[in-house]
């Protein structure tokens, strides 16, 4: 059984991009009012029940950015360490 762990860069840097196309495209927002003239007690807390959904789904969409960003340094940083052992055991 190999011990050795195989990233493929291009595949792993392709996923992000897909992940981060898709949080781009996800759109966060709702109707605003949903029944602007109506007084009814339902219709006020589905206004607000849409405006907490909008805001957790930019929150989401803010995190999985970050998550994103920081999983491309997180492959470039092991890419770095990589190359840097590689040259120390070649070097010997």
């Amino acid at each position: 059984m190999s011990q050795d762990i195989k990233l493929r860069y291009g595949d792993i840097h392709e996923a992000l991009a897909d992940i981060q196309a898709a949080s781009e495209s996800f759109d966060t927002s709702l109707i605003k009012d949903i029944a602007s003239s109506n007084q009814l007690d339902v219709v006020t807390r589905l206004n607000e029940l849409s405006q907490l959904f909008e805001e957790v789904a930019n929150v989401y969409k803010t995190v999985l950015t970050e998550n994103n960003q920081s999983a491309r340094k997180a492959i470039e940083d092991f890419k770095e360490v990589d190359h840097t052992i590689s040259a120390s055991i070649m070097s010997r």
